[in-house]
């Protein structure tokens, strides 16, 4: 579930995009589309929205070939989509950090959300806290007790200080009183998913999406959920609330264009956003992979 905090953050920054109007195009669209992606191949953005992707190119009738640009927690990618031409070939995926936190620390000189046409919103999601399937923590409190008798000790990654994953992290550490070593990963998920499989870091602050394949293959735990009510991917694992800490965080991915794009190439990709979401094979992929808490379609 989304958080009241997320979502007003989302809320926020949509108020600052400019919103197209209900036209269709023509002939649009008649080339392939670059999807600038601003986070690491194999994290969990990468792979949802890779997915999300694959069913909007049967929807458009043209390839969508995506392109990873890393850094500055997103901040590199998405300039460069901000930096593109309005033309309605290319469009990139956002999340959190994209939106507030790389705007808010100003990790990228001149960037700017309002050089943004968002398009659609597609998937809401919570945190959670993982561990590798072999560490010692079978659960929650064996963590937190864990790290209580040594503190400072204990790892929690994230992709990047001050973002989307490091503040529930700072959040829990907050309400059960405990001290450890934040740990980034900038690149994305899936760096930070390969550092708790090693045995890196002690556990990651992270999105479901990003670990549960590993989940499903017996590589990784999830000690807590950081929603007001149990995942139905992990039904068995119980929310923070639950273990007596008030620590709910989410966020948002998100599809924009650079400014300028015309109204019809909006509308028509909307449209096909909008088509993706009512294909029974794009159901079943979204339930198989928890692509999202809350997979759903938007737009303003």
């Amino acid at each position: 579930m989304i958080t009241r905090r997320t979502g007003l953050a989302l809320a926020g920054f949509l108020l600052t995009l400019p919103m197209a109007g209900a036209v269709s195009a023509q002939g649009y669209p008649e080339n392939d589309i670059t999807h600038i992606m601003p986070w690491s191949a194999g994290g969990g953005t990468d792979t949802v929205m890779r997915t999300f992707m694959n069913f909007a190119e049967q929807q458009l009738g043209v390839g969508i070939n995506t392109q990873n640009i890393t850094g500055a927690q997103s901040g590199v990618g998405t300039m460069r989509l901000m930096r593109s031409r309005a033309d309605g070939y290319t469009i990139g995926s956002l999340t959190w950090d994209s939106v507030i936190t790389v705007p808010y620390y100003n990790l990228v000189p001149g960037y700017d959300t309002s050089d943004l046409t968002y398009i659609a919103s597609v998937t809401i999601h919570p945190t959670v806290l993982a561990v590798a399937a072999d560490s010692p923590f079978q659960t929650l409190g064996d963590f937190v007790a864990a790290a209580a008798e040594a503190p400072g000790e204990l790892s929690i990654s994230n992709v990047g200080l001050g973002g989307v994953w490091h503040l529930p992290a700072l959040d829990f550490a907050a309400a059960s009183g405990i001290e450890v070593n934040h740990v980034p990963y900038p690149e994305g998920s899936g760096p930070q998913r390969e550092a708790l499989l090693s045995g890196e870091t002690d556990a990651a602050s992270v999105n479901l999406a990003a670990v549960f394949p590993a989940v499903q293959a017996g590589q990784a735990r999830v000690l807590g959920v950081m929603d007001s009510q149990r995942s139905p991917f992990l039904p068995d694992v119980p929310t923070l609330q639950e273990e007596g800490y008030d620590v709910v965080w989410g966020s948002f991915r998100v599809v924009a264009a650079p400014a300028g794009i015309e109204e019809e190439q909006v509308q028509a990709l909307e449209s096909a956003f909008a088509a993706v979401f009512e294909m029974e094979e794009f159901q079943q992929r979204a339930e198989e992979t928890a692509m999202g808490e809350t997979v759903r379609y938007f737009v303003l």
